[in-house]
């Protein structure tokens, strides 16, 4: 991957920091009420909600999930090394509600009825011309291992934001000096590529300070993102912490023991984070969104609507990437997917032709409690290949850490919540 300054990279692509900063052309007629329905109110279907109303205050939009409350899983490894509050990750979906007259329903939802067009919930039958799902992931165990909700309880991943994050981050409080700790890193594809090296280099920090030990057990071949960058940190300045092994295939475990079996050898470990694979969010499957056998939601590349059902649309992180896009599975893509959506929806109900998605990505990550690197991308619609790629030269990351990244982490992190959120 080349590596380019972040000016030189803003600069070749204004494109998509207009889509992905919300600066929509206005639509000038006046459209009929329309009922847009969102399902799952994390960092998707949060900003499509908040964007319908400010590109047509006229639709109707209506917000459903089963918590008050989203929990961010961007910035929860701050959490748990003590650099944010549990709070600062917390969002009332009422503040969408408040400020933009969206409807937020806490509600499950159950159901999908797509030719009366109806999204069944327990809050009742809710009709839609258009509905927007973003079911967000789930974990996905192998069955065969026995890793049942205690066996969680033991080896947490705290992937999903909310409990396990405070039981994860009990547990790294109460570590001892000399301690050892193993993290298992996801096997792509996974939310937030560049997470688990994160995570791992701030537990290798605190390792350092007590004199501890680090074992990344990596499914994958290689470091899935900032490579050279985590590497470097890795090698570096953790090189007497952290051992990292890739190409590492759980073969089982041993709660009682807190062991980790795979072709690699058996490692034990006095905490576990056992960060497992993947797949969508449980809402996909129940709506019927993924095909048998699948892990992840279909989709049109050009417009994220389902290959399943017309008018419904899925985004961010459960969407199946591979077949239409280049891009990571992050708050910032789903962020600016639920504006693409948003807006062409908008545009649909006006008698306009859909955009092609210009789709621009950017990640802060810690390698220490005060230095920061970036990864920054801008991902385009191609006609030839069918497919979101990466476009010519917007793709780059900086030469080495900095503490100034690391304050950039704060404003990066600050700046996308205002955005989806707020």
């Amino acid at each position: 991957m080349k590596r380019i300054s972040r000016r030189t990279l803003l600069k070749s692509v204004p494109a998509a920091a207009a889509v992905c900063s919300g600066l929509f052309p206005a639509v000038s007629q006046a459209a009929p009420a329309k009922k847009v329905v969102i399902a799952g109110a994390g960092y998707g279907g949060s900003t499509a909600a908040k964007y319908l109303k400010l590109l047509d205050p006229s639709i109707e939009v209506t917000l459903v999930d089963r918590k008050d409350v989203h929990v961010s899983c961007a910035m929860s490894n701050e959490v748990l090394f003590g650099y944010k509050d549990f709070k600062d990750i917390n969002i009332p979906h009422k503040i969408l509600a408040d400020r933009y007259g969206v409807k937020f329903v806490k509600a499950e939802v159950s159901g999908l009825d797509p030719k009366k067009k109806r999204l069944i919930t327990s809050a009742g039958d809710m009709p839609y011309d258009k509905l927007i799902v973003s079911p967000g992931i789930d974990v996905d165990y192998d069955e065969k291992a026995g890793f049942d909700a205690e066996m969680q309880k033991v080896f947490p991943h705290a992937w999903i934001a909310g409990d396990q994050t405070l039981m994860l981050k009990s547990m790294i409080d109460g570590l001892k000096k000399g301690a050892s700790v193993l993290i298992r890193t996801p096997k792509a594809l996974y939310r937030c590529p560049p997470g688990p090296y994160e995570r791992s280099s701030l537990m290798a920090e605190k390792l350092k300070a007590l004199g501890g030990k680090l074992t990344v057990l990596d499914p994958n071949p290689k470091i899935m993102s900032k490579e050279p960058l985590f590497k470097n940190g890795f090698e570096g300045i953790y090189k007497d912490v952290v051992t990292y092994i890739p190409n590492a295939k759980v073969l089982s475990w041993n709660k009682e023991k807190k062991a980790v079996v795979t072709d690699k050898g058996t490692f034990t470990a006095d905490l576990i984070n056992f960060i497992p694979d993947q797949k969508a969010g449980r809402m996909a499957f129940e709506l019927g969104l993924v095909k048998e056998g699948g892990k992840w939601a279909p989709v049109s590349p050009k417009t994220f609507e389902s290959t399943i059902f017309k008018d419904v649309y899925v985004i961010g992180d459960a969407i199946d990437s591979d077949p239409v896009t280049e891009m990571p599975k992050s708050g910032v893509v789903a962020n600016c997917m639920g504006k693409t959506v948003a807006e062409n929806i908008a545009r649909e109900f006006r008698g306009l032709e859909p955009l092609p998605p210009i789709i621009g990505n950017s990640c802060y990550s810690l390698v220490t409690h005060t230095e920061g690197i970036w990864i920054a991308s801008v991902y385009e619609y191609d006609p030839k290949v069918n497919k979101i790629v990466v476009r010519n030269g917007a793709n780059g990351i900086p030469e080495k850490r900095t503490v100034e990244n690391g304050r950039n982490v704060k404003s990066w992190g600050a700046n996308m919540l205002a955005d989806t959120f707020y």
